[in-house]
């Protein structure tokens, strides 16, 4: 059975500390209904990670798999409609099973897993962020290394295997092995332990046009392997953008250690503007740490400090063009202004992982064991959602539902490994859920709603 989970109104409840770097947490208190729940997951697994060195030349280096057609892929609706974006209904959520080595894609109006994939050729990738771009198709980046790409339509998917028609997987239970697996756009290795911020940037997209065909898209790695799984080396970051088509090196981008160290977890979650530009920061649990942005035009860096108080986890971009960061420790929130080179801190929350705007004009920003809003012109804070597991993911459908994605550490007496929640965001009543994921841990721009609200601002 699913844990005992709660829903609130709107309204003031009280949050007990979480433990560690956001990793795992207690819950908000409240008096409330449960939520009823069934099934059950699968096996429990750690966070780590990891292999070799990560080289940083500027050389193109091609990718294995095909490229992807021209063809729009999902239905276009009225321009800006449900509250910003392209009017793209991207009808999928791309959930990242970390310690299985594969991604799941879940139908958001169904609530049915239509597909599970690995991530790497050796199955041992440790997938975390994932990042869907306007044509609804996901870019998923391995902890252990590694950038890969799959199709939303299986229309699109091309024969590689030599077998009539198209092989790919259809749910859970028949994840196929790398050579078979058809819907895989293509796959760019890197070779390094540490690899986690992966963000679309929008391509042609327009108010009525969904047609990402060359869209590109951002990671970015430790230049140097750290001394265990999972982690880097003192030798800075590399960010890298890749061609979304064909899954090649376009441009790399070398940023020294004084700049940013690419040590411990180096770079923890990226973001990109409307411009395409990559906002990133690194895990801030020990230091407040700094703000990176890599301009897409002219490859230029540029930083800025992080407010003391404020750790950093989680980032996203909001319609205005300002990136907002959660906060493990501290403080919960943080807004950070481009133009003005100034912040906003936003107060009495911490444990946060996943951030995502909502579409009524709010910040939605995850907390140890729930999720808080925060409007984007008061800063004015409301609580949403309340449960006893950890929220990792934080993100909005097309329909603009909240959907929220917990994660069980392996201390965990209960079996389950993490739930995906389909809230109403006005009540903070649970409308949905799926629970045959084995211990998610993702909390990007796994929609692409985010993408389509940056490059497609709502109007007024």
């Amino acid at each position: 059975m699913v844990k005992d989970v709660r829903w609130s109104l709107v309204g003031s409840l009280l949050l007990v500390a979480c433990n560690g770097a956001g990793d795992d947490g207690d819950v908000w208190n409240s008096g409330t209904s449960p939520v009823p729940s069934t099934g059950a997951a699968e096996a429990s697994a750690d966070d780590t990670a990891g292999t070799a060195v990560m080289t940083s030349s500027g050389t193109t280096e091609a990718a294995d798999g095909t490229s992807s057609d021209d063809g729009t892929k999902l239905d276009v609706g009225p321009p800006g409609g449900g509250g910003g974006g392209c009017g793209c209904e991207l009808s999928y959520i791309w959930v990242a099973n970390s310690p299985a080595g594969t991604v799941s894609k879940i139908n958001t109006e169904t609530m049915v897993e239509e597909g599970r994939y690995i991530t790497r050729p050796d199955g041992s990738g440790d997938p975390s962020r994932t990042s869907v771009n306007l044509a609804g198709d996901v870019a998923v980046a391995n902890r252990f290394g590694g950038l890969v790409k799959f199709y939303a339509e299986v229309s699109d998917c091309v024969e590689s295997n030599g077998m009539p028609g198209i092989q790919t997987s259809t749910g859970p239970t028949d994840v196929l092995s790398w050579d078979m697996e058809e819907c895989r756009a293509w796959y760019l290795p890197f070779p390094t332990s540490n690899q986690r911020p992966v963000a679309w940037t929008g391509g042609t997209a327009g108010p009525n046009d969904c047609d990402a065909s060359d869209a590109q898209v951002w990671t970015v790695s430790s230049t140097v392997a750290g001394l265990f799984p999972g982690l880097g080396g003192p030798g800075g970051v590399t960010a890298t953008l890749v061609d979304g088509d064909v899954g090649a090196i376009v441009e790399q981008v070398d940023i020294p250690a004084e700049v940013f160290s690419g040590a411990q977890f180096g770079a923890y979650g990226g973001a990109v503007d409307a411009a395409g530009n990559l906002y990133f920061v690194g895990l801030g649990t020990f230091s407040p740490g700094v703000l990176v942005r890599v301009r897409k035009d002219d490859l230029g860096v540029d930083t800025w400090p992080i407010p003391q108080g404020v750790s950093s986890y989680g980032i996203t971009v909001d319609h205005d063009g300002n990136p907002w960061i959660s906060s493990t420790l501290g403080s919960g929130a943080a807004r950070f202004h481009p133009d003005t080179a100034t912040w906003d801190v936003i107060q009495g929350f911490w444990g946060g992982s996943g951030l995502a705007e909502g579409p009524d004009d709010r910040m939605y920003v995850s907390a140890g064991g729930g999720v808080y809003s925060v409007d984007l012109v008061t800063l004015a804070t409301d609580h949403v959602f309340v449960t006893n597991e950890t929220v990792k993911g934080v993100g909005f459908d097309a329909m603009s539902d909240l959907w929220v994605v917990t994660w069980l550490d392996d201390e965990d007496p209960t079996p389950e490994g993490g739930v995906a929640f389909k809230i109403d965001p006005d009540t903070g009543v649970v409308i949905d859920f799926y629970n045959g994921l084995d211990h998610p841990y993702t909390y990007s721009d796994m929609t692409g709603k985010a993408l389509g609200t940056v490059t497609c601002p709502p109007a007024g």
